[in-house]
């Protein structure tokens, strides 16, 4: 029978805001650019990238891939993390929280790293800036112009997805140091308050 009081609440909580996360990101991006007046749009998340470049959409083949690869992550940690809350005492339950409370930390991590990285070679490459967060004016090279100068407003900005990102690693981080508390033993209880 199911014990209200041996379920690990945090880690519930935590299993729903990655489903819902998951759920949520597929339309929803975490980040975005537009370049112009709708010139180049970029709407990103790991489980859903979309680009769109003069009204024409595209897909790159390695990001796809690298979004199939994140929704199965995703959905096997917030199932994972499901079933361990709420048979924390289990045997198997500590390898379960330690497979699923990685994930939503690694995919903000991972996300995070990518588009520094991308702003980062579009700057070494192309010669201007990307921004983060925020608008600006960007001058592109001469070179790419042929002798014009050319200035672009660039912005772009984290959307309410990727918020509940950091919340759902968050709850998963706070799950794994709770799981401690939820399993002393009786044993070792009342081993403490003897002394």
């Amino acid at each position: 029978m199911l014990q209200l009081n041996k379920i690990n609440l945090i880690g519930l909580l935590a299993a729903i805001t990655i489903i819902a996360l998951l759920i949520i990101s597929i339309t929803v991006p975490w980040w975005s650019l537009v370049v112009g007046d709708n010139l180049v749009e970029a709407k990103v998340s790991p489980v859903n990238t979309y680009f769109n470049f003069v009204g024409d959409s595209f897909t790159i083949p390695l990001i796809w891939a690298l979004n199939i690869a994140s929704i199965i992550s995703m959905t096997a940690g917030g199932i994972t993390m499901l079933i361990y809350s709420i048979k924390p005492e289990e045997a198997y339950s500590k390898r379960l929280l330690d497979f699923a409370y990685k994930k939503p930390l690694y995919s903000v991590v991972f996300f995070l790293v990518g588009l520094f990285a991308t702003t980062f070679l579009v700057k070494s490459l192309f010669g201007f800036q990307v921004p983060l967060l925020g608008s600006i004016t960007s001058v592109m090279p001469v070179d790419m112009t042929q002798g014009a100068t050319v200035s672009i407003l660039m912005t772009a900005g984290f959307i309410w997805p990727f918020w509940i990102a950091i919340a759902a690693a968050a709850l998963s981080i706070v799950a794994k140091f709770y799981h401690k508390k939820i399993t002393v033993s009786p044993e070792t209880t009342s081993k403490q308050t003897t002394q």
